[in-house]
């Protein structure tokens, strides 16, 4: 999924220049490790994301995203629910199962197909996404008893439309997600990580971190009933 941001010519010299990859210097504080961060970042993109796709977007063992994920488990910023892991606050605890689905392999992929051509028949969306038919027709099953897609019968076809519920799961969040980032501030400044708001809009935040001459920018996206499937952000 590409991670480009729009932002701005200034907070992209930001990213240059101080950039997420550096430990700081204060130790403890569990977003002071770079690779932590990188870990909490890509769970704000895509919660319940699998440990083993983790490793694979960020270049680290299992072991290590585990490790990781157990600190910022342990240190509340990261809820689970059954087998699932996802920032706290960031999404409704009832909804992990829908993005664990979602971080399942293709899932994201047929969905998206669906919202780009939507009336798509699962034949070309086999092709599109490059599965099996069966494939194909089994995890669009799988989307539409979640709710996601209707599948319907259209002389010798069956067809995949997308649903509104994402959409509207995603308007309802914005009220947790606004909660979410002035609890995650008072955080951070309890860390004495220092935050310093560079951008907040309805998708991202983006925040500079510690007081030393060693600081690091965050870069948050806040819009994961978006981000975990489409491939349009």
């Amino acid at each position: 999924m590409p991670e480009t941001r729009r932002i701005g010519r200034a907070l992209q010299a930001a990213l240059t220049q101080e950039g997420p990859g550096e430990d700081l210097e204060i130790e403890g504080p569990s977003l002071s490790n770079a690779r932590r961060r990188l870990v909490y970042r890509s769970l704000c993109l895509r919660p319940c994301a699998r440990v083993g796709e983790l490793g694979r977007v960020l270049d680290l063992s299992h072991a290590t995203v585990r490790w990781h994920e157990r600190n910022l488990l342990e240190n509340g910023y990261l809820e689970m629910d059954g087998l699932y892991l996802f920032p706290t606050g960031l999404i409704d605890p009832a909804d992990a199962g829908l993005f664990g689905l979602l971080a399942a392999p293709a899932r994201d992929e047929v969905l998206d197909a669906s919202h780009a051509s939507p009336g798509i028949a699962l034949l070309e969306l086999a092709a599109r996404v490059g599965l099996t038919r069966q494939s194909a027709s089994k995890m669009a099953a799988e989307l539409a008893d979640a709710g996601l897609v209707s599948i319907v019968e259209d002389g010798r076809f069956r067809r995949v439309y997308p649903t509104d519920v994402l959409a509207r799961k995603r308007d309802a969040n914005r009220a947790r997600v606004d909660a979410f980032v002035g609890h995650l501030l008072r955080r951070l400044s309890s860390d004495g990580l220092a935050p310093e708001v560079l951008r907040r809009d309805e998708e991202t935040l983006l925040v500079r971190l510690g007081a030393g001459p060693r600081r690091a920018v965050l870069d948050l996206p806040l819009d994961p009933y978006l981000t975990a499937w489409s491939s349009r952000t």
